[in-house]
């Protein structure tokens, strides 16, 4: 069952949970200032479902950060729920997937990004949180 979340008209979130993986699709549109908005709904939904596996589908989501953001982003203190995270994105986003997986990393986040739903989704089933 998906659920609609979120109450912004630039951007929608819904969520569903498959195989004990929480699934979030992000669609619209988000910038440097809605990112934080965007975050904090995307963790209540992780919060109330509980679980552990997070795939994150940002492929129709329009707009990312900059570089000195995302480094700023993941590690400024929000609610963070400890997750492993499998973010799926377009291969167009590529330079900027691995500098914010590389610095998710750095900060003591569990990310790993993926073009492929199907192999994000075999890689959280793969191993546990860590």
């Amino acid at each position: 069952m998906k659920e609609k979340k979120g109450n912004n008209p630039d951007y929608q979130m819904t969520s569903s949970v498959r195989d004990a993986i929480l699934e979030i699709t992000m669609t619209g549109e988000v910038n440097k200032s809605g990112i934080y908005q965007l975050a904090a709904e995307g963790a209540a939904i992780i919060i109330e479902k509980g679980l552990r596996h997070v795939l994150v589908d940002i492929r129709t989501l329009k707009g990312r950060l900059g570089i000195m953001d995302t480094y700023s982003f993941v590690r400024t203190p929000a609610e963070r729920p400890k997750v492993k995270f499998a973010l799926v994105d377009l291969p167009e986003n590529q330079d900027y997937l691995n500098f914010l997986e590389t610095t998710a990393v750095n900060a003591g986040l569990s990310l790993k990004y993926f073009f492929d739903i199907d192999t994000a989704r075999a890689w959280l089933k793969s191993s546990n949180l860590g």
